[in-house]
């Protein structure tokens, strides 16, 4: 039975990464700032059979390496956030006491930049990982899933959209608030680009076979993936991250506020994050419990999606089945020592099981991909001599260079 220091472990998604680790037999330590709330969390999960938690007061950002020396926990994980803007005193501190570290990390930098600890995790003997969480280690694990064995991607788009009644805490408005309406970094047209967080709207359709499809607003937002699904898939393909709430009002609402701070009327709306979870509260009685998330791949013939639609509240369940896993695997020694991101460390049948035990279906639907110029020609695009029909078989992202004469 391993020791596992939770960092915010009473909050959203802390609380529920706790019950799965005392249900796979670990002893939990609830860490932060309020020592009574961890109490109160470890108490009522003693009343409700659910298991023996400790509670223990820390501060991820003052004297928590002190926690640590005092508890010597096997496993560290850091469920708190927000992780936008924050620095790296928790895997520094659990470098330096030789205690492997992980993370529910959906910061784009902060994931992207965890491969500075590398050296000093590897020579201290740790694993360091950051990002175990619905983005970037499922989505990651099903853009590879999908990819077409030989063929170069074009284009990959993720969307998740969750249940008004899976209501986040403060962290979670903070993280998505501070880039609303701020420059977002893209890889499109094989150059990088900028678009605006939280605008670039649109609906999306979440359709499984035996479940009423979903119809929902999502718009652009900043995650690790742009970064590292063009970097980790063939041909480099051009990555959209969009969410979005169940309510459309919601979403739209927050759009609008994204244009006083796209126009520099407003610095960053970061500070209303307190505002937005009370109103997040007051309307969780609205909505469905239902969540969803696809991931949709694009190559120069074919395109797949994988779509997932949570039922019965089980939606936020979704961004701890990473850290499960990977928990897992830092003890039993099967993660190199070192710093890296999570993205890369799970495939999607290691979710199967987890997946079985929640009111989730999902499923993978694929069809052809005609290119642009085969649409507008029709029959005449076969005529074309082969080399010039060959240069313009590309859809999406896809090109072509060559020299003229």
């Amino acid at each position: 039975m391993s020791r596992i220091l939770v960092i915010g472990g009473y909050g959203g998604f802390g609380a529920r990464l706790v019950r799965r680790l005392l249900g796979n037999g670990h002893q939990v330590l609830v860490a932060g700032r309020s020592g009574e709330k961890a109490a109160a969390f470890c108490a009522g999960l003693a009343k409700g059979g659910l298991g023996i938690a400790e509670p223990v007061a820390a501060d991820r950002n003052h004297g928590i390496g002190m926690v640590m020396a005092r508890e010597r926990p096997d496993l560290v994980i850091d469920a708190a956030g927000p992780f936008q803007g924050s620095g790296y005193t928790v895997p520094e501190a659990c470098i330096a006491m030789r205690i492997p570290y992980l993370d529910l990390a959906d910061s784009r930098d902060f994931v992207g930049g965890i491969g500075r600890l590398d050296k000093e995790a590897a020579a201290a003997g740790v694993a360091i990982v950051s990002g175990a969480s619905s983005v970037p280690a499922l989505s990651g694990a099903v853009a590879r899933a999908l990819a077409p064995p030989g063929m170069e991607v074009r284009g990959v788009e993720v969307a998740i959209s969750a249940s008004n009644r899976a209501v986040a805490g403060p962290a979670v408005a903070a993280a998505i608030l501070s880039y609303v309406g701020k420059p977002v970094r893209l890889w499109r047209g094989r150059r990088w680009a900028h678009a605006i967080g939280w605008q670039d709207v649109r609906r999306e359709r979440f359709a499984v076979s035996g479940e009423a499809p979903l119809d929902r607003w999502v718009a652009l937002a900043e995650v690790p993936d742009l970064d590292l699904l063009p970097e980790a898939l063939p041909g480099r393909p051009a990555v959209t991250f969009r969410a979005g709430t169940e309510l459309g009002f919601q979403v739209l609402a927050l759009w609008l506020l994204s244009w006083p701070v796209r126009w520099g009327w407003i610095a960053s709306l970061r500070g209303a994050a307190p505002w937005l979870h009370k109103l997040q509260r007051i309307t969780a009685w609205a909505g469905s419990d239902r969540s969803a998330m696809s991931v949709t791949l694009k190559a120069d013939r074919v395109a797949r999606r994988w779509t997932l639609i949570a039922g019965e509240g089980d939606g936020p369940e979704i961004p701890t089945l990473a850290a499960e896993l990977l928990a897992e695997d830092i003890l039993a020694g099967r993660v190199r020592c070192g710093a890296m991101h999570a993205g890369g460390l799970l495939t999607l049948d290691r979710f199967e099981p987890l997946f079985a035990g929640l009111a989730i279906r999902h499923e993978l639907t694929e069809w052809p991909v005609l290119p642009l110029h085969a649409r507008a020609m029709g029959a005449r695009f076969a005529a074309l001599p082969e080399r010039v029909r060959g240069m313009h078989v590309v859809s999406g992202d896809g090109g072509a260079s060559g020299r003229g004469r």
